[in-house]
C-alpha cells in the first residue's frame, strides 16, 4: 500500500472553520427571502449594508508611489510605521511604557500572522498555549500549525465575572507540567464575548505571572487588542489596563497583538504587529532574532501598500484627525447597535455575555439544535461550544428587535 503524499505531521489537518461558509448560506437565503438576518459578518458595516471604509484610507491609498505601492516592503517595515503604532496602540501611556520598557515592532500578516508568529516562536512542541474556555476559533488553527495546543481555563466564575481563581489554578498548573507559561488575553472587548476585564483584574493577572516567573519558568503574555478602539466607554480609557505593565518581572515578555484590519477596516490588505515589551534587553534582541527570521521564511514580508497607508495616516496631522473623526463615527455606528441589542435583550429577558464594547454580542444556550432552528426562522449566526455569536458589526437597527425575538424563542 502506497504512504500518503501528506507529511506525517500534516495529516490531521482539515480546515473546519464554517464561519465563512455559514455567511455565504446567510448570502444566498437573502436572494430568495426578504425577511433573512445575517448576523455572521465580523466586519463593520454602514446601515445600508456597505463596509465602513475609511475615506481617509482611501485618500492616502490613492496617493501612493509606484515604489510605495510596488516594491518589496523591508521585513522589519519603517520606523515611522513602527513607532506610530506603537504610539496609537498605547496612547497617553506610550512615552511612559517606552521609558520603562525595552521594546521592537515586527510587522506581520494582520493580527493574525502576530499570534500565529507568537505561538511558533515561544513554545516547544507539543506543548500548550493557556488561554479562556470562551475563544476566537482560528487561534486552534494557528496552534496546530505551529504543533502545539491549547489548555484553558474557565472565563466566567458564577457571576459572571473574569475567573482569576480558574486562572490562577491552571496557569501554576500548566506552568509545573511544561516548564514554561504562555498565556494569551483577547481584551478589552473579547472575541466572541465582548468582555472587558477590569485594572483589577489586570493587576491580579500580571501578579499571577509575576509569581510563576519567580520559579524560574519562562513567562510570555500575548495581549490580543484587536478591538480596543471599538469599547463602549472612552476610547483613552480603553488603554488604561498596560499601566499594569509596568508591575511586571524584568523577565517576563510581552507580544501585543495589533490588527490593522480591525483599527482601519483593512481586512483584506492583511496589515498588523507584533509589539515585543520586555525590561530584558536580552529577551528583546531574542524576539527580534526570531521574529524577523518568521516574518523571512513564512511570509517574506508584510504589505508594502497596508504599511504605507498606515504610516501616512500616523505621521500626518492632517490625515490623523480625519481618522479620529471616521473612527468615532464607527464607534457610534456600532455603539448605537450594541445599545438597542441590549436593551431588547433586556425587555425579551435574553441572557447574554458580559459585554462592554466590541463587534460580536454572545448568547449562552443549551440548545444543541439552536442553528438549525434560527435558520428555519431565517436568522444566521455563528454557533460556538454553548454559545451563538451575533456580529453586531454588520447588523443593521432595525433587523436587531426581530432578531432578539427570534433568539428568545429558540434558546
Amino acid at each position: 500500500m502506497q504512504k500518503s503524499i501528506v507529511g506525517r505531521h500534516a495529516q490531521y489537518k482539515k480546515l473546519e472553520s464554517n464561519i465563512l461558509q455559514i455567511s455565504q448560506e446567510a448570502k444566498a437565503m437573502k436572494k430568495e427571502y426578504d425577511d433573512v438576518i445575517d448576523a455572521t459578518v465580523g466586519m463593520l458595516h454602514h446601515e445600508e449594508g456597505n463596509v465602513f471604509k475609511y475615506q481617509v484610507v482611501e485618500e492616502s491609498l490613492h496617493h501612493l508611489s509606484d515604489a510605495e505601492t510596488y516594491h518589496y516592503a523591508p521585513v522589519r517595515g519603517t520606523k515611522k510605521f513602527s513607532e506610530g503604532v506603537f504610539d496609537w496602540v498605547f496612547g497617553k501611556h506610550a512615552d511612559t511604557i517606552r521609558k520603562n520598557f525595552k521594546y521592537s515592532i515586527i510587522p506581520t500578516t494582520g493580527g493574525s500572522g502576530a499570534v500565529s508568529n507568537t505561538f511558533y516562536n515561544f513554545n516547544d512542541f507539543d506543548q500548550k498555549v493557556l488561554l479562556p474556555n470562551i475563544y476566537w476559533s482560528p487561534y486552534m488553527n494557528f496552534a496546530m500549525e505551529a504543533n502545539i495546543d491549547l489548555h484553558t481555563f474557565m472565563m466566567y466564575d458564577e457571576n459572571f465575572k473574569f475567573n482569576l481563581e480558574d486562572f490562577r489554578k491552571e496557569a501554576f498548573a500548566l506552568a509545573k507540567k511544561q516548564g514554561r507559561l504562555c498565556l494569551l488575553l483577547n481584551d478589552p472587548c473579547n472575541n466572541p464575548t465582548g468582555l472587558c476585564m477590569t485594572i483589577d483584574e489586570w493587576k491580579t493577572v500580571i501578579h499571577t505571572l509575576n509569581e510563576v516567573s519567580e520559579t524560574g519558568v519562562p513567562v510570555i503574555l500575548i495581549h490580543d487588542i484587536a478591538y480596543i478602539d471599538y469599547q463602549m466607554g472612552e476610547s483613552d480609557k480603553s488603554r488604561d489596563i498596560f499601566t499594569t505593565y509596568l508591575d511586571l518581572n524584568d523577565d517576563i515578555l510581552v507580544v501585543v497583538v495589533f490588527s490593522g484590519s480591525k483599527t482601519f477596516s483593512l481586512y483584506g490588505f492583511r496589515v498588523g504587529a507584533q509589539i515585543g515589551l520586555s525590561k530584558s534587553q536580552e529577551i528583546i534582541d531574542n524576539f527580534v532574532r526570531v521574529g524577523d527570521y518568521s516574518v523571512r521564511g513564512r511570509f517574506s514580508s508584510v504589505s508594502q501598500p497596508g504599511m504605507n497607508i498606515i504610516e501616512k495616516i500616523f505621521s500626518t496631522p492632517e490625515y490623523k484627525q480625519k481618522f479620529l473623526d471616521e473612527l468615532s463615527v464607527g464607534r457610534k455606528l456600532l455603539k448605537d447597535r450594541a445599545i438597542l441589542f441590549l436593551q431588547e435583550a433586556e425587555k425579551n429577558d435574553l441572557l447574554i455575555y458580559p459585554y462592554c464594547g466590541g463587534f460580536f454580542i454572545s448568547v449562552p444556550t443549551q440548545n444543541k439544535h439552536i442553528f438549525k432552528d434560527l435558520v428555519d426562522d431565517h436568522v444566521f449566526v455563528i454557533p460556538m461550544q454553548g454559545l451563538i455569536r451575533v456580529a453586531i458589526s454588520s447588523l443593521p437597527l432595525k433587523d436587531i428587535p426581530e432578531l432578539v425575538k427570534k433568539i428568545k424563542k429558540h434558546i
